[in-house]
């Protein structure tokens, strides 16, 4: 991943969107009014962030929020000392908000081969965080500087939200997964993520994100994923 990111936004869209692939996760770096960070990667991944920050031509202070899907390890792990190092407002699902605080995943729940082979290296433990904001009921973040809402729907964790933007795209976190490998193979095609605490919630969270217009899923490993490609696949797994 270059410092500055891979620009995912279309041409001309109100938020510039920026795909950050780091180690084990994607974070989103929307670029508005003022900068907004949509998960925090794993510990250690402060770094690269940062660096995108600085590609962007913005310095730490910029920085407006960081918005966490959930609270797993490779998703809230470096939110701690981004929050430290910027000053920003760390704002997550008040349903993760245990399990922030004591900086541990809960037991994850293997999907598949590929998801028990990995787990071993699956970061788990990653600095605590307390969120400044619990989120309960749907965020605008146009006070942020960025035209979108944060949602909280549960699904993947009971913590889980998405935040739409106003260009179609959702970013999603862990409800899809693209590819294999982290998104090394076959990026774009839409998957089950590697870890399901409860899938029937995981599947009316996506069906509802489908059925609400969404134009593409920006996941937190591999995608970006088309919407009709994530509707597709759907089908044929109910078929």
């Amino acid at each position: 991943m270059s410092n500055a990111g891979e620009r995912v936004s279309g041409p001309g869209a109100p938020v510039e969107v920026r795909l950050l692939r780091l180690r084990w996760s994607n974070a989103y770096l929307l670029l508005g009014e003022r900068p907004v960070l949509v998960d925090a990667g794993s510990p250690g991944d402060e770094t690269p962030i940062l660096a995108a920050l600085a590609a962007a031509g913005r310095g730490p202070h910029d920085l407006a929020v960081i918005v966490l899907t959930h609270g797993h390890a490779d998703h809230a792990g470096a939110a701690a000392a981004l929050r430290a190092a910027t000053g920003a407002p760390v704002l997550l699902g008040d349903g993760d908000t245990a399990m922030a605080a004591a900086g541990r995943n809960l037991p994850l729940v293997p999907t598949g081969l590929e998801a028990r082979l990995v787990a071993p290296f699956v970061p788990q433990a990653f600095p605590a965080v307390v969120p400044d904001v619990v989120v309960a009921e749907p965020v605008d973040l146009a006070p942020y500087g960025i035209p979108a809402t944060l949602r909280p729907l549960g699904g993947h964790t009971r913590g889980s939200a998405i935040v739409e933007l106003p260009s179609g795209d959702v970013i999603v976190g862990d409800l899809r997964r693209g590819g294999r490998l982290g998104g090394r193979l076959h990026a774009r095609v839409p998957m089950t993520h590697y870890y399901e605490e409860e899938p029937a919630a995981v599947t009316a969270v996506v069906d509802r994100v489908l059925d609400g217009g969404a134009r593409r899923l920006l996941v937190g490993h591999g995608g970006p994923l088309a919407a009709a490609d994530v509707a597709a696949w759907r089908r044929r797994r109910t078929a």
